[in-house]
């Protein structure tokens, strides 16, 4: 996984407005076969009671891609970002190709360091 904390705050502590980019490799359920990528982007939208960010990401697949959008709360612990990050549902809220209007949800737990387990459930 490649990411990137942008501060909104000049001394560097979570602020509203801080901003994630990031990208990564999706594998299958073996963990073997690469099947796609995410590449998205989160925005602090508090970093009261944990924090909470909206995140805005697009999974690329064979056939398509995914739009997905949501919170994740709990992100911010102690002042700093939360490792491993919380588990969290986003909906999927179009997409292209096989995906063209897809709506769903999408569910991500952390299961490793930088690893995450992406369980998307269609409703066709």
């Amino acid at each position: 996984m490649q990411q990137t904390r942008f501060s909104a705050n000049s001394e560097g502590s979570p602020a509203q407005g801080d901003r994630t980019v990031f990208r990564s490799l999706l594998f299958d359920t073996d963990d073997k076969n690469q099947v796609g990528e995410t590449d998205g982007t989160c925005t602090t939208t508090t970093v009261e009671n944990g924090g909470a960010e909206e995140c805005v990401v697009t999974y690329t697949l064979a056939g398509g891609r995914l739009s997905v959008q949501g919170m994740v709360f709990g992100v911010l612990t102690t002042g700093r970002p939360t490792l491993p990050p919380p588990s969290f549902d986003n909906a999927i809220t179009g997409g292209t190709g096989e995906f063209d209007q897809a709506r769903g949800q999408v569910h991500a737990d952390t299961i490793g360091t930088g690893k995450r387990r992406c369980t998307i459930d269609l409703d066709r």
